[in-house]
């Protein structure tokens, strides 16, 4: 199990030390990553592996991380909104400048 707790602290400090210009390409493949040696530390607990004390604080400490990676999701989050946002917005107005006429049709004013 202290293997599996190295690996994740490894994969957590490489991580965190480019979570600010980090793509969601990155944060998706780091959680995926995480989640395959938390489910493996699962296993070994469910297995009757007993954990110690220094085993565990070193687990708190990764976990308390977790705010800051989930900030950085939540950052992610807001700008891929903001860019939906921002498209759906284009071509609102790019559709109010294109002509929904027939190519034969004929446009006339009247006078009043």
């Amino acid at each position: 199990m202290d293997n599996y707790i190295e690996q994740l602290e490894k994969l957590t400090s490489v991580f965190m030390d480019s979570i600010e210009i980090s793509s969601y390409e990155e944060v998706e493949e780091f959680i995926t990553k995480r989640q395959s040696i938390v489910d493996l530390i699962n296993f070994e607990l469910q297995n009757k592996e007993v954990s110690t004390e220094g085993q565990q604080d070193r687990i708190k400490r990764v976990l308390g991380l977790d705010p800051v990676i989930l900030g950085r999701m939540e950052s992610l989050r807001i700008e891929a909104q903001e860019w939906l946002y921002n498209r759906r917005q284009a071509t609102t107005q790019r559709s109010a400048y294109e002509s929904h006429l027939s190519p034969g049709s004929i446009l006339m004013d009247r006078r009043k």
